[in-house]
This record gives C-alpha cells, structure tokens and sequence, in this order.
C-alpha cells in the first residue's frame, strides 16, 4: 500500500482533499498534517511514499518542509500542491520537489499524478 502525507495549513483544504480521496484508501494509507513540523513528526514513526505539502504556510513553509524530507527521507516523491503561482516561489520549491502542482487541482489530476510520480520513482 502507498503512504502518503498531505500537509496543508488550511483544514479545510485537507479535509477537502481526504473527501476527494476517499475512493483511494483501499490502494494509499494516507495521513494528513496541518504544519512542517507535524509532518516531520508523523513521517518520523515510519516509511512515507510520497508527500505532497502547500508551500505557504507559517513557521516552516513548503520549501523548507521539502528540503528537510529530501535530506532525512531521500526516496520520498515530494510534490507542491499551491495556490500561489509566484515565479520565484516555484524555482524555490522545484530545487526541492518532484513536481509543481497548482490550486485548485481536480482530483483526477491529483490521482493520477502521485501514482505516475510513484511508478516512475
């Protein structure tokens, strides 16, 4: 089974995205965090596949959060998943992630995108 973490500071967004992604818990074991440092915390306790993380958020932001994942947990697909679409932002967050996905995102494209991310790794 494919583990997974979403990490957004927005529960709304999270809950939206466990909603849309419900059809998926027989194949992901997925987990859900509010902040970098949460995830960090829940990654600690075991083997993630993929994380998919916001980049704005306060305290530790995305980019961040993705440089400490690239460095502790080297074969994680790490991916963006933003609403911001700031050039300098996103050269930010590619130095770290996989791939750059933007706000709103469908959940088709969401699916498909961490199972091709997963494949491919």
């Amino acid at each position: 089974m494919t583990r997974i973490i979403f990490v957004d500071d927005e529960p709304k967004v999270l809950n939206g995205i466990r909603r849309f992604l419900y059809p998926m818990r027989r194949e992901w074991d997925m987990s859900f965090a509010c902040s970098g440092a949460q995830a960090l915390e829940i990654m600690s306790h075991g083997p993630f596949d993929v994380i998919v993380t916001d980049v704005r958020m306060p305290g530790m932001d995305g980019t961040e959060l993705l440089a400490r994942v690239r460095d502790l947990h080297p074969a994680v697909v790490r991916i963006v998943l933003s609403g911001h679409s700031d050039r300098d932002l996103r050269l930010k967050a590619a130095a770290s992630a996989h791939k750059y996905l933007s706000k709103p995102c469908g959940a088709e494209s969401l699916r498909t995108t961490i199972a091709g991310a997963v494949a491919a790794h």
